[in-house]
């Protein structure tokens, strides 16, 4: 399935706003059950494995192993907790049953670096959309330079990172993106009792001010449910300390002919993480990523990067 089909079908409905953010619904229709695993719902089995690569670990690399008897999916963005620092996946992967992987992760916690446990967790939280922005343009340079490598602008992830901590005034030691999300969880939280899931939505449009900040869709409703709370967490992030009652809200229209450039975008392909195939693609200021696997598109997360639009 390529991009132009798997837009196929998807309606946009009525913008929620609150604080400063508009969230469009993105609606979907049945594309069958799935026949994976999150790696949340992994982790609760108790099936996948993530440790450092070694004793003195990578900071840009980790090792995945797939326990269990089913194919596992983790998306760019992810939080792991633990081991010698906590990271975020630079890209969407998928690994096939009993597989071991090296995955590629930039680091959100720049002053620590000793074992707090040998392993990894999941977390409640994505990665800012501001740092997982700028953090998807330098993956993609570093792809279209070597066709497989997946290292981050890790300099620019720190900036990101302290930007955020000095925007929430949060004490974090380690400047751990885990700490400044817990200093905002109060004002964050209210987002949540505004913003709900629409049946069968799939993914959702986010705007601040009356621009685009991102898209992101999933192929499974029951996936995207997951990641909702994390996501409109990382979109609030942008805009809840700036004190705004409202935002101006692009015409619901403005998002179908976004979906329409997505589903005609120029794709650059490469192959993914374990299994499958990534796609890179820009629409205008927006920097795009997807991953394909066995004729399905399993996820699709297009960010602007502009240090005008993000705090």
């Amino acid at each position: 399935m390529n991009l132009e089909q798997a837009m196929t079908g998807i309606k946009v409905g009525d913008a929620t706003v609150y604080g400063g953010l508009a969230v469009f619904p993105l609606i979907g229709g049945d594309r069958g059950k799935r026949d994976y695993l999150t790696l949340t719902e992994a982790f609760k089995e108790k099936g996948v494995e993530i440790t450092e690569l070694s004793e003195g670990g990578s900071v840009p690399e980790l090792k995945l192993k797939n326990l269990l008897d089913k194919d596992v999916f983790a998306a760019d963005g992810e939080t792991l907790l633990g081991a010698k620092q906590n990271r975020v996946l630079n890209s969407s992967i998928y690994v096939k049953a009993g597989e071991e992987v090296r995955i590629p992760v930039s680091c959100v916690e720049q002053g620590r670096w000793s074992y707090r446990r040998r392993d990894f967790r999941a977390s409640e939280h994505s990665e800012f959309v501001s740092s997982r922005a700028t953090k998807m343009a330098s993956v993609a340079c570093s792809l279209q330079r070597d066709g497989r490598d997946r290292h981050s602008d890790q300099g620019e992830v720190w900036d990101q990172m302290e930007a955020k901590r000095q925007y929430f005034q949060a004490s974090a030691p380690t400047g751990s993106m885990a700490d400044v999300y817990d200093a905002g969880r109060p004002a964050l939280e209210e987002y949540l009792k505004h913003i709900r899931t629409q049946p069968n939505q799939v993914g959702l449009a986010c705007a601040i001010d009356g621009r685009t900040a991102g898209i992101e869709m999933f192929e499974d409703t029951s996936v995207f449910i997951q990641f909702f709370h994390k996501l409109i967490r990382a979109y609030a992030a942008e805009v809840v300390m700036d004190d705004r009652i409202a935002t101006v809200v692009p015409d619901k229209e403005g998002v179908h002919h976004l979906l329409h450039k997505i589903a005609h975008a120029k794709c650059d392909e490469y192959d993914a993480v374990g299994s499958g195939k990534e796609l890179r693609f820009k629409v205008g200021q927006l920097n795009g990523s997807a991953l394909e696997v066995d004729g399905r598109l399993l996820h699709m997360v297009l960010l602007r990067n502009s240090s005008r639009s993000m705090h």
